[in-house]
């Protein structure tokens, strides 16, 4: 099948799965949060080592329950890594004809209901797209791109070729800046 009619289909697929799909949205602050989700492209082992790191920061020093979900863009995972406890992956191996991830980890990942997801991607990729719309995430935050607003509830944003780090860093700020003001009736 042509490539663009593919992708045309798929993304038509996606939209009418969005918007069937409802969650409970709410601001959560980064003090209130109990369990927070990370997307992020592994593809890179240099991304792969900083985002080991912030999930190890996010447990010991901020006292998160924490899930991470790589996608490395392969059909398989490379033999120096391997799922281990709270850091998933899914592969190329694991989307349908029309890039929606079909992989336990991916359904698992998006059923969890996590006060916060972080979206560490960069880019506009159909899977990622899906793992972050689909996920019944209470406060969904990621990088600021226009078509990507329906999906989040927070973006940031930064320069197209901002480090990894430096985006961290920046959603660690904004994270500890939100505060939430409780209702008075």
């Amino acid at each position: 099948m042509n490539k663009q009619i593919r992708d045309k289909i798929a993304r038509m697929m996606f939209l009418r799965e969005f918007r069937a799909h409802k969650r409970q949205q709410k601001m959560i602050s980064f003090n209130e949060a109990k369990t927070i989700g990370v997307v992020y492209d592994s593809t890179d082992e240099k991304n792969f080592e900083i985002i080991k790191r912030y999930v190890k920061e996010l447990r010991e020093i901020y006292k998160k329950d924490v899930l991470a979900l790589g996608y490395y863009h392969g059909k398989e995972l490379p033999n120096m890594r391997f799922s281990k406890l709270g850091l998933d992956f899914f592969t190329r191996k694991n989307l349908n004809w029309h890039s929606k991830p079909n992989a336990p980890v991916v359904r698992n990942f998006t059923l969890k209901d996590f006060d916060i997801l972080i979206d560490l991607h960069t880019g506009n990729s159909l899977p990622f797209r899906y793992v972050i719309a689909m996920t019944k995430a209470k406060f969904k935050i990621g990088r600021y791109e226009r078509s990507s607003a329906p999906f989040y509830d927070f973006m940031i944003s930064i320069e197209e070729n901002t480090s990894l780090t430096k985006f961290i860093e920046q959603v660690n700020h904004y994270l500890n800046m939100l505060k939430h003001e409780p209702s008075y009736k």
